[in-house]
């Protein structure tokens, strides 16, 4: 058979396929149909629909028939003028011959021009209501507080442009390069950052910019979007450079001892209802870099320079390589204030005789398990903006990983222990000197912090205790964190001592001489430092025995370590167990806001745990001394939901898509061992110490429909960027009242009033309100009270189960009675969100804020965990086994 041809008709009709040998039989009652064509070959139709039946000539032709055209020539060439008598046309999908030309189209007369009038007319309105639309969404996005995504909102971020340094070629090192000799100036940067999504790597990118800056640093600038992580999470981000000018002669200014620096002004926009003053990049330290690495910050020299605050410095390096932005001159800091509060002096414009007085300060201590992390992770621009009266709001950076805490017994020896902690001693001790001149209290400051940030604060709660001079701050948020939070072992534990050797060997300085390690460390490539690090952190990360951490650096207050380098004094930043410390009272009297998320594990547990042994392995890997009565306690206290899939009163059951069977039970012990309770230990102690405690619960669920660690980041912050990224403003509604009250309630706390109040629906100002509790414990007084010896001592645990059984709230919570409530305050928290699912794509709004008392199971489970502490401090042994009297004794080196 002869291969077959497709051909275009005229008109630009497509045809199914026909034969070459066919194009020269058929005739003129022989039309063909793409839709009867079968194994190529064509068929002969009984009729086609508007053609009429073969061999009728009522039909008005559009095409004459190949056979009547060959007619028409011949009769024209016999001079005949009789008009040819056209045969029925074939159907518009058959094809010309090869040589052939057609005569002439007949079409139906004004169809295709009435057809496009309509088209025409139908495209005018089609643009005029899309206008009138898009004109409509812009002004509802700025009613509500956003802009639409085609409106520039990097307003105020200036570009970096040719003779114009960045901050970080001015601060430090004062226009020295770093210590690999690459010059400090950024274009572009990788970074792994925290709170971000789970393995997810985020590219988003402009095909008008060059530019790549970490999605954190740019929090004040522009919009973010936020999602939980194992642990750190990675996130890239190329963004458009908006030419913006650089300092001008309006410009903020501030004078310090080290220089004057230069801000930039935030103007009012969707991100910000109030004007900001910034001043980024400050340095509050030298370079860590040379020979500054690992050793203790070191102080700025004077100065009467003039530096650029307009950019954000160098974050110090994280994530296993060294993009650009990131460098060991990473010691600087982010100051936010309300514009035009504050002359060029530090003090309030207006009548300088009666000056106001000073503005309260908080400085926001960043979180990423001290492996990660940057100050600039927290909107603090949005968080000073949003805030119902005017403060001074600070971020910074400090060093993490290998570089900020090596712990082993040579780095104690050294006295280079928690490096990044004694960075942030440093950044307060700089805020207490120097934030005056910004127009802030430093006898009104609050430290704020966020996981690790969080744990960073309970440290310094314990820290500042023991020293004779005041403490640079007077009141502590923790957020998802505390000082027994986790582990926090001694140098010389085994852990720790594994992990040191394996850097070495990854670092390539194993089997040196242990006094020449760190000098030979100090000359290493800082891309080969941070590259060890990461190699091991990747080791650790599953199982959550994380390197890298803070350690008890101390046997007793006055112990001193000296560093060999230069013989500096290195005072002891944990001087024993954080648990020795709260049970003898060192610790600071100040008030104290602090919380937890509901799911606070969800992002660190294993996803594909599925039996019981896993549950077990996983708690046996991450608490090594745990016995075979703890574990089977810990069992009983977390009923197994596959040995037990139908009871009713197992809450582990549901878990989302895609993750094992054990996924709730690890996520409730886990949240509960690392975070929940930690933070209710800190509460409390220092409600026992009568001090004010407020407590809370966010509650609003994200990912796997959950209320993830960190969550309440960017609605603490109000960070309008973040709200941007969920479209239009009605799907994110609900969150964003929680973010109104949060946001208030922080900020109350900071100014120091005394009664904190909460908007409960949502409007802010002129809603409905519910006073916060003060925090009163539910645990009983004394440390007696908290029960000791864990499974084994069944004494104890009877003891302890008669005294938990006759508190008051425990009384209510097994009797079911949701009417009878305890004494005011007892047990009691604010919970924000509760029922809220936009960030986990669902439109609840759920309620901002209520009140919650304790419930069974978490009383019980801090009990459980309280009574082990100490196999996750010091040494990893139990009370009795290290000789403790009930006061508790030092630990040893």
């Amino acid at each position: 058979m002869p291969s077959p041809l497709r051909r275009p008709v005229h008109d630009g009709v497509r045809l199914g396929t026909i034969s070459r040998v066919d194009h020269q039989t058929l005739d003129s009652d022989a039309a063909v149909s793409v839709s009867s064509v079968e194994n190529g070959e064509p068929q002969r139709p009984t009729s086609i629909p508007g053609w009429g039946s073969p061999g009728t000539t009522h039909s008005t032709p559009l095409v004459a028939s190949s056979t009547a055209r060959a007619s028409g020539d011949t009769e024209e060439s016999s001079g005949s003028s009789t008009p040819t008598s056209l045969s029925p046309p074939p159907p518009p999908h058959l094809p010309l011959l090869q040589d052939e030309k057609p005569r002439y189209v007949r079409r139906p007369p004004g169809l295709i021009k009435s057809l496009s009038k309509k088209i025409m007319f139908c495209s005018a309105w089609v643009f005029v209501i899309g206008f009138l639309c898009v004109c409509l969404y812009k002004y509802r996005y700025n009613a509500n507080g956003l802009i639409p995504s085609f409106a520039p909102s990097d307003v105020g971020l200036p570009s970096k442009e040719k003779g114009t340094p960045s901050s970080t070629t001015q601060h430090g090192n004062y226009g020295d390069s770093n210590a690999n000799g690459k010059a400090n100036s950024s274009d572009s940067t990788e970074a792994i950052v925290s709170y971000v999504d789970p393995d997810l790597e985020l590219g988003l990118t402009s095909a008008s910019s060059s530019v790549s800056i970490p999605i954190s640093q740019t929090a004040d600038t522009k919009d973010t979007s936020y999602s939980p992580s194992t642990t750190l999470m990675t996130a890239t981000m190329t963004m458009t450079s908006e030419k913006q000018p650089g300092a001008t002669a309006t410009s903020p200014a501030v004078t310090l001892r080290q220089g004057r620096y230069n801000g930039v002004h935030l103007s009012v926009d969707y991100r910000f209802p109030k004007a900001i003053e910034a001043f980024r990049g400050v340095p509050f330290a030298q370079t860590t870099g040379g020979e500054n690495r690992f050793r203790p910050p070191k102080a700025l020299p004077d100065s009467d320079r003039t530096f650029q605050a307009v950019k954000f410095g160098e974050n110090c390096p994280i994530g296993g390589t060294v993009g650009n932005g990131f460098g060991e001159n990473c010691l600087n800091a982010n100051i936010y204030r309300p514009a035009g509060l504050v002359d060029d002096d530090g003090l309030k414009t207006g009548d300088s005789n009666k000056r106001p007085a000073l503005l309260p300060v908080v400085v926001y201590i960043h979180g990423g398990a001290f492996n990660g992390g940057m100050g600039s992770e927290r909107n603090m621009a949005s968080f000073v903006s949003w805030a119902d009266a005017p403060m001074i709001g600070i971020s910074f950076n400090y060093r993490v990983g290998a570089l900020g805490f090596l712990p082993s017994a040579l780095t104690a020896k050294e006295g280079l222990l928690n490096l990044g902690l004694r960075d942030q001693t440093m950044l307060l001790e700089w805020v207490r000197e120097n934030v005056k001149a910004f127009g802030g209290d430093p006898d009104n400051v609050t430290i704020m912090g966020l996981s690790a940030g969080a744990h960073s604060i309970g440290h310094h709660i314990m820290y500042y205790a023991r020293k004779e001079s005041p403490a640079p701050f007077h009141r502590a948020i923790l957020e998802s964190g505390a000082t027994t939070a986790r582990a926090v072992l001694l140098p010389n534990h085994p852990r720790h001592l594994v992990q040191f050797r394996e850097f070495l060997a990854a670092a390539g300085v194993d089997g040196l001489p242990d006094d020449q390690i760190f000098d030979h460390l100090r000359k290493l490539p800082l891309e080969t430092i941070v590259r060890a690090s990461k190699k091991v952190w990747d080791r650790y990360e599953p199982s959550v025995t994380w390197p890298f951490q803070p350690v008890i650096d101390g046997l007793h207050d006055q112990q001193q370590a000296i560093s060999n380098n230069n013989s500096e004094v290195t005072p002891v930043l944990i001087p024993d167990l954080p648990i020795t410390s709260w049970r003898q009272g060192k610790h600071l009297r100040i008030p104290v806001l602090t919380g937890f998320n509901t799911n606070e594990g969800a992002m660190f547990i294993p996803r594909q745990a599925n039996t019981n042994d896993d549950f077990r392995s996983f708690f046996k890997t991450l608490i090594p001394t745990l016995t075979d009565a703890d574990l089977a306690a810990l069992e009983h206290l977390y009923p197994d939901p596959v040995t037990n899939p139908h009871s009713s009163n197992n809450p582990y059951r549901s878990v989302p898509v895609g993750m094992g069977a054990q996924w709730a039970r690890l996520d409730a012990a886990y949240s509960h061992y690392a975070y929940i309770c930690p933070v209710l230990q800190t509460a409390h102690f220092m409600s026992q110490a009568g001090l004010p405690v407020h407590v809370y619960r966010f509650a609003a669920r994200g990912n796997w429909d959950v209320a993830n660690h960190a969550d309440e980041a960017p609605v603490v912050a109000h960070d309008m960027g973040f709200f941007r990224s969920f479209g239009p403003p009605r799907r994110s509604k609900g969150l964003r009242k929680v973010a109104d009250g949060m946001n208030a309630a922080w900020g109350r706390f900071i100014s120091g009033e005394k009664i904190i109040e909460v908007e409960t629906d949502g409007k802010k100002g002129s809603g409905k309100r519910v006073v916060w509790p003060l925090f009163r414990t539910p645990f009983g007084d004394g440390d007696s009270e908290l029960g000791r010896g864990g499974a084994g001592h069944k004494t104890a645990d009877r003891n302890t189960e008669r005294r938990w059984s006759s508190s008051p709230l425990w009384e209510q919570s097994s009797s079911g009675d949701d009417d009878v409530k305890p004494p005011e305050g007892t047990g009691r928290m604010i919970v924000f969100g509760e029922g809220n699912n936009e960030r986990a794509g669902g439109s609840s709004p759920g309620t901002p804020a209520k009140e919650e008392v304790f419930n069974e199971i978490l009383l019980k489970a801090c009990r459980f965990w309280w009574d082990r502490i100490e196999l996750s401090e010091g040494l990893g042994i139990r009370r009795e086994e290290m000789g403790r009297s009930g006061k508790g004794t030092k630990a040893r080196l």
